[in-house]
């Protein structure tokens, strides 16, 4: 037993025993609810639009055109020049716009055999489900819009055709040329 002496009055308190479980006292702390804290992390990268040639064309001066005969002027006549020759580009984007810059250049003029002067014609398609685009002479072919492939990616062909005016039975006699400078621009 103690006693004790609080403002003159005399109290006696019995301890009977002992706390039983210090969990107890401690019961209502592990049930309160927890504060939070939160914090925000934000990133952000961009990535340039380009492309590059996986496969260059064969020759930017080599390609040999293939001659399709002209049957009524004997053994030497050419009816048409044609050849193509594809480069791969490796882009990342969805579309691209491609240019194709064509210097084409036919023997010198014919002052007599007019018809038989040579009109070139340049074409230029792709591995993709795109329309293919044209362009006379030397000119500027330039499609816009085209699709690349799942990997961003596209070849594109050009095609180079020599023939003689629109009623001409055979081409001049003469070195024809195309040079095509092909630019491929991520959209």
């Amino acid at each position: 037993m103690i006693r004790l002496k609080l403002n003159k009055v005399t109290t006696l308190i019995a301890i009977c025993g002992v706390i039983a479980s210090t969990g107890s006292i401690f019961a209502g702390k592990a049930n309160a609810t927890p504060t939070t804290a939160n914090s925000t992390a934000g990133f952000t990268g961009t990535v340039d639009p380009s492309c590059a040639v996986a496969t260059a064309f064969t020759s930017a001066t080599a390609n040999a055109y293939t001659k399709t005969a002209y049957a009524g002027s004997g053994a030497g006549g050419t009816l048409q020049l044609s050849a193509s020759d594809t480069a791969a580009f490796n882009c990342n984007s969805d579309t691209v716009g491609v240019s194709a810059v064509v210097t084409a250049t036919p023997p010198t003029a014919p002052t007599n055999a007019t018809l038989l002067a040579g009109v070139h014609t340049t074409t230029l398609s792709s591995d993709t489900a795109n329309t293919a685009a044209t362009g006379t002479g030397t000119t500027t072919v330039a499609p816009t819009g085209w699709k690349t492939d799942t990997q961003g990616n596209i070849a594109i062909t050009v095609q180079s055709t020599w023939d003689p005016t629109a009623t001409g039975q055979e081409l001049l006699d003469g070195t024809y040329t195309a040079v095509a400078v092909v630019t491929v621009t991520p959209n």
